[in-house]
């Protein structure tokens, strides 16, 4: 087996945005999709959000491959391949696209909403380990917390922001027992115990359950 040896390149990757960012913009999402989706797709529902006061921005998972088939495309956010490298790409692609998409702006104008959903809970909670954003909420959305990430690295948070732990009762991935642990990992790390929501459905992104905790704003 050979050595591993990497380079430095400079690449162009994605991102996608849903309403325009102005004067009465109130809310900014940042939003990370499932494995095997795109942020081009993903975005879509988030479509009943206030258009005047939400601004959602869908992030794209940098690994993209074909579905089986061949015919449709979709992402993941890492692989365990080369592990470290991947998380310092990823880091670095939050950044650049928090630079490019607030144009100067200050985020403190507004409420920062984070969102995940699937394998997207890991990448979200890596965004705002990174970024250590000012928030107003975290929405986890049927996925598992990062077993690298500590209290150390959300010793930003004010203990104020409202987490969310989503979870249908038909989900593939997780019963309520497995998603408890992974909520209580949620806990240990922020401080912060996230209220439970649970819904009738599968594992997949609800609107109604979606707009149910955006009424909590």
């Amino acid at each position: 087996m050979g050595q591993v040896n990497h380079v430095s390149v400079e690449i162009q990757a994605s991102y996608h945005t849903l309403n325009e960012l102005t004067r009465d913009t109130k809310h900014i999402w940042l939003v990370c999709h499932g494995y095997g989706q795109l942020s081009e797709h993903f975005i879509g529902h988030f479509d009943e959000l206030d258009a005047e006061t939400h601004h959602v921005i869908a992030l794209q998972g940098l690994s993209k491959f074909y579905l089986p088939g061949h015919r449709q495309v979709g992402a993941s956010w890492m692989t365990k391949e080369d592990r470290a490298v991947e998380l310092t790409n990823q880091q670095a692609y939050f950044s650049s696209v928090m630079s490019v998409a607030l144009d100067r702006r200050e985020i403190a104008d507004y409420q920062i909403h984070l969102l995940g959903f699937s394998q997207g809970v890991s990448a979200i909670c890596r965004l705002a380990a990174h970024l250590q954003l000012p928030l107003a909420s975290l929405i986890l959305w049927a996925g598992s917390f990062p077993p690298e990430l500590q209290a150390s690295d959300f010793s930003f948070l004010s203990g104020e922001e409202k987490i969310y732990g989503v979870l249908g009762d038909n989900d593939r991935y997780f019963d309520t027992d497995l998603y408890a642990i992974e909520m209580e990992k949620v806990a240990i790390a922020t401080g912060i115990d996230p209220e439970l929501i649970p819904y009738q459905g599968a594992h997949e992104l609800n609107p109604q359950v979606l707009n149910s905790i955006v009424s909590k704003f």
